[in-house]
């Protein structure tokens, strides 16, 4: 299901492509006027974005690194890349965001957290520490797929009386991505605890 989420994301994610020529069918106004805003900050995340968001769930299929590890690097530096790319974007686009200055605070906060932690964990794999690469790359992951969050949330919002994107912006700026965070930690801790007792 995270894999269907995350691609039909990423493909209508692609509409964005037609504002490079001034078309803007399917996109919002409150987001047109980010872009319009600040064109080279909004779209180099907004074209980038998908990228990481279909390459991410490759990542965490123990047969891939197991039988073509060639693959699994060469996708997670792509995926890396995607990340920094356009979490580098989402941050300088922060101070636009149509829901002003708290929606702004939340986004550019998940734009550092998301960079830092992807870097981190691509500078763990480098390393060797494979578990504690894992464990970012969930994190990294986790972030990433708050852009379905985010989606999946806007019909809620409408359903509850706000009247535009922008309104319910400030809020979809935290729960799109916090309670994603929220149950990696758990389960990553609910998993290590399982282990370790069968170790004993």
């Amino acid at each position: 299901m995270m894999i269907v989420l995350a691609t039909v994301v990423a493909a209508h994610s692609l509409r964005y492509y037609a504002a490079l020529e001034n078309l803007w069918f399917g996109i919002d106004p409150d987001i047109k006027a980010v872009i319009l805003q600040a064109p080279l900050q909004a779209l180099t995340h907004m074209l980038i974005a998908p990228a990481a968001l279909v390459l991410g769930p490759l990542q965490f299929f123990p047969g891939l690194r197991a039988r073509h590890p060639t693959l699994h690097r060469w996708s997670g530096r792509t995926y890396v890349l995607a990340c920094v790319t356009s979490g580098t974007g989402a941050l300088a686009t922060s101070p636009f965001a149509s829901g002003g200055w708290v929606a702004g605070v939340g986004f550019g906060i998940l734009a550092v957290l998301w960079i830092g932690t992807t870097v981190a964990a691509w500078i763990s794999a480098v390393q060797g520490r494979l578990e504690w690469h894992r464990l970012l790359m969930r994190f990294s992951y986790a972030m990433t797929f708050g852009a379905v969050v985010l989606r999946l949330q806007i019909p809620i919002g409408y359903a509850l009386g706000y009247g535009s994107y922008s309104s319910m912006s400030p809020i979809l700026a935290f729960t799109s991505w916090i309670p994603n965070v929220l149950i990696v930690a758990l389960y990553s801790t609910l998993e290590a605890r399982w282990r370790s007792r069968w170790v004993q």
